[in-house]
């Protein structure tokens, strides 16, 4: 399982590959866009639809693997498409399935 989602192939599943692996699990009722709207949820800590690179940041930092600020920064910078500094949920889904 590990192999195939080690997209990078450096030994270490970072968040975006802990998200796919979790997303091929085999139940019929959870989809990958669901799992993705449920960590959204988690990330989005006041409720205002949105992620900040602040937001992320903080939760990516606190990962066992977590990324650096450059990795953070491509990640923003993939995702948020129009600039704002900010990702919302269809841009943060877009961006996690993407990534597989």
């Amino acid at each position: 399982m590990v192999s195939k989602v080690d997209i990078n192939n450096d030994g270490i599943i970072d968040i975006c590959e802990f998200i796919r692996m979790m997303s091929l699990q085999q139940n019929p009722l959870i989809t990958p866009e669901s799992q993705l709207e449920d960590i959204f949820r988690i990330f989005d800590k006041d409720g205002s639809g949105f992620i900040t690179r602040d937001v992320l940041r903080q939760v990516l930092l606190s990962l066992a693997h977590p990324l650096t600020e450059e990795g953070i920064d491509e990640l923003m910078r993939k995702g948020d498409r129009r600039g704002e500094g900010r990702l919302t949920k269809s841009d943060f889904i877009k961006l996690m399935m993407n990534r597989s």
